[in-house]
């Protein structure tokens, strides 16, 4: 079965994080797409026509 394309699943997606303790980051619902910079964008979105899929590694 075919992933669904997400933004989370693009490699220019960028998560947004909150500090909860001197060094524990914890990830919001919500980051940014940086092809071009746009702001607003949430993980589970539908991936755009700018999707490229995200490496591992």
């Amino acid at each position: 079965m075919e992933e669904k394309k997400t933004c989370s699943t693009c490699r220019y997606f960028r998560q947004h994080y909150v500090r909860r303790a001197r060094n524990q980051f914890v990830p919001i619902p919500c980051g940014h797409c940086g092809n071009p910079r746009l702001r607003d964008k949430k993980p589970e979105a539908p991936a755009c026509q700018r999707y490229s899929e995200k490496k591992d590694g």
